[in-house]
């Protein structure tokens, strides 16, 4: 526009707006003065608007360092909208822009994309006399590590009066308003490490991050987990480390995505409206239930249910997975052991499965769904009851039903009863009848399931009789 040349400016933590992630539009080079209208929105994972600010014949100089820009509050971008924010860990910003006089002889997209160095340091800890510890006590951790630039100035075990353990973390000063990343590892007598924490710290104050093993469970264990009475942490912390790593301009094909005038016209529109509709756009980027609910199961806190399994255990809400889960409901309403102990064993899953089951559970979507993980997904959604979860695992591996795996797809759904999946793997068996019978995966099924491969060819065979 007019040979001008622009960026976008983030700052994680604004000088004006300290409680406020910002972005700001600036421009480096071009005529003196330029009129347009632009428009800065935060946008999820899926194109939505999260947030959004349009200016309207805004007159740009050079140089101009303004302190207006598109602004969202710190805690909602990296605690209580997380997902929506920064799924993935990417937090994407779009800028339209406009001329607020004559007409736009071209549209164009480009897209941009930065990303930031961190560094991993990985330190062991340690507790002596851990049976000692007492309850509303705080007791420090005795870090080993070789680094020169340390990025914590301490860390301590706290314990409350019902035996939660939690891990204070104070950050060094040496990186001012810095953003942490935590995973803490509890350290066998047989030196596995067994993942038991992991959260985000922000700025320099103090942070809890709390542990999934209670005092009670450790001493029960101590043969395992506290060999001489010392209980060893491995953490491994990640922080930024200098600028930026990579940015690549790319211009992106006009025909898939130029915005023409009734777009520049709808956001017009838009800015220009009453007051109603910036609180109707206040009222949207207010929490939803299910952000509320998402926030919760994130900051494992108020929860009265664990689910325990052989890795790792999961903090949950019996309130929750009793509205999504017929069979828990049932299991909490009765007086099974798993109510009276308040921790549900899970032996048959693992931990990522649960945990992909929780989160879907809160929050009623699939991330970063693949063959392996669905199938382990459909598998616990049927053990539980939970319809939905059990129908979008389906409905995902008949989208990646091929003859190499609908053997493995077919066996799957005959176990769980499922005749639609089970149908829809016999059709792909009949498109590729041949291919199948002599691949090594239909030997197996013949060999360890001869009633099922038995019941598919007569399938078949009625079917070809009948055309």
């Amino acid at each position: 526009m007019s040979i001008s040349t622009w960026n976008l400016k983030l700052y994680p933590k604004s000088t004006w707006f300290r409680d406020c992630l910002v972005c700001r539009l600036r421009k480096f080079a071009g005529p003196a003065k330029l009129e347009l209208d632009y428009e800065l929105s935060f946008l999820a994972s899926d194109g939505s608007v999260l947030l959004s600010e349009i200016v309207l014949t805004k007159a740009f100089e050079v140089p101009v360092d303004t302190n207006s820009g598109l602004r969202a509050k710190r805690d909602d971008v990296f605690v209580h909208k997380k997902h929506l924010f920064i799924p993935d860990d990417t937090l994407t910003i779009r800028c339209r822009m406009w001329k607020s006089k004559g007409s736009i002889s071209e549209s164009v997209r480009c897209s941009v994309e930065t990303g930031i160095n961190t560094e991993c340091i990985s330190f062991v800890g340690t507790i002596e006399n851990f049976s000692s510890l007492m309850t509303n006590s705080k007791s420090m951790v005795c870090i080993k590590s070789s680094e020169k630039e340390f990025p914590l100035s301490s860390m301590n075990l706290c314990m409350n009066v019902y035996g939660n353990l939690d891990i204070e973390i104070k950050p060094a000063d040496y990186v001012p308003s810095a953003m942490y990343k935590i995973q803490v590892f509890i350290t066998d007598a047989y030196r596995n490490k067994v993942k038991s924490s992991h959260g985000e710290i922000f700025d320099r104050q103090p942070f809890c991050v709390p542990l999934t093993f209670s005092w009670q469970r450790l001493i029960e264990n101590k043969e395992l987990y506290l060999p001489n009475d010392v209980l060893t942490l491995q953490c491994e912390v990640i922080f930024p480390k200098g600028r930026k790593i990579s940015e690549e301009l790319e211009k992106v094909g006009d025909m898939a995505y130029d915005y023409d005038c009734k777009d520049i016209q709808a956001a017009i529109t838009y800015a220009t409206n009453t007051n109603s509709s910036s609180e109707e756009q206040h009222t949207k980027s207010l929490p939803t239930l299910t952000d509320d609910l998402i926030s919760l199961f994130n900051e494992d806190i108020l929860y009265d249910i664990k689910l325990k399994t052989a890795t790792e255990t999961f903090p949950a809400h019996t309130v929750v997975l009793s509205a999504r889960s017929p069979v828990f409901k049932s299991m909490f309403l009765t007086d099974m052991r798993e109510k009276t102990n308040k921790c549900v064993d899970i032996e048959d899953l693992d931990a990522d499965t649960v945990r992909q089951m929780l989160l879907f559970m809160y929050k009623d979507t699939l991330d970063n769904l693949d063959y392996e993980s669905a199938k382990s997904l459909y598998f616990a959604a049927d053990k539980y009851n939970i319809v939905s979860l059990k129908q979008k695992c389906s409905n995902f591996l008949k989208q990646n039903l091929l003859y190499s795996n609908c053997c493995d797809i077919l066996l799957l759904a005959d176990k769980h009863q499922d005749l639609e999946l089970k149908k829809t793997a016999q059709d792909c068996i009949a498109k590729n009848d041949e291919a199948v019978f002599s691949s090594d995966e239909w030997k197996n099924l013949e060999e360890n399931h001869p009633r099922l491969t038995i019941d598919i060819l007569r399938t078949l065979y009625m079917k070809n009789k009948k055309t």
